[in-house]
Parts: C-alpha cells; sequence; structure tokens
C-alpha cells in the first residue's frame, strides 16, 4: 500500500468522535497550500483514527502541515445495495514553518511507515 503526503493549510481540526463500538477518529481538514493560492478552495478530509486522534491536540487552524496517509477503500453491502467508501486515513502530521521546515523534530512515533503487507482493516465503523 503506497503512502502519500499532503501539505496545506489547516483550515478544521474536528473533534474526536466515538463510536458505539469503542472505535474513535478525529478529522482534520487541510486546504490549499500557501504557494497555490486558487480561487477555487480544494479542502480535504483526512481521517486520523484510534492512537493517532492525539497527534492532531496541538494542531491549529491557519497553521501551515504535511500529512502523511493511506488511502482506504471500503464495499459494504446494505438495505440499498452495495456501496463504496473512500478514506485518506492519515499517519502522521508535522506542522511547518513558512519556509517548508519542521517547526519542531518529529517523533518516529507521529510519523510511522506503513506495513506494504497491512492488509484490509477489520475494526472499521462501516
Amino acid at each position: 500500500m503506497a503512502v502519500y503526503e499532503y501539505t496545506g493549510v489547516v483550515e478544521e481540526v474536528c473533534p474526536v468522535q466515538t463510536f458505539a463500538s469503542g472505535f474513535t477518529k478525529r478529522d482534520v481538514i487541510i486546504g490549499n497550500d500557501v504557494d497555490s493560492p486558487s480561487k477555487y478552495p480544494n479542502p480535504v478530509k483526512f481521517s486520523f483514527k484510534k492512537d493517532n486522534c492525539s497527534l492532531v491536540d496541538s494542531v491549529r487552524k491557519g497553521q501551515r502541515a504535511k500529512v502523511r496517509f493511506v488511502i482506504d477503500g471500503r464495499r459494504w453491502d446494505g438495505p440499498k445495495g452495495t456501496q463504496y467508501f473512500v478514506d485518506l486515513t492519515a499517519l502522521g502530521i508535522e506542522v511547518l514553518n513558512a519556509d517548508g521546515s519542521s517547526t519542531e523534530p518529529v517523533p518516529a512515533a507521529a510519523m510511522p511507515d506503513f506495513p506494504e503487507d497491512a492488509g484490509d482493516v477489520d475494526d472499521m465503523p462501516f
């Protein structure tokens, strides 16, 4: 599974959501980067799941940040037929200075490597 990076400006840090199963997630919305302004905004939602929810505790609106993520897809056969879900699952976040350098060293746990053979995650809420 490929790991991607996206750099932009934090538009919103959403509260932690806890589901009946105990699963938790926290979404962060990242918009266009400061060096690529556009009259057509392009906000992108990244989901931090389980223990990774705490990685964004100190992230604030307006900060420039780089997110490492994977693309997750799910198929669900429900009462209205088959539906497909796509999610950008964040693995880590790094707050950046204006010049693109990191504001502080990122601990290894904050930017983990995603194993190639991770397969599907069965504890998704959908």
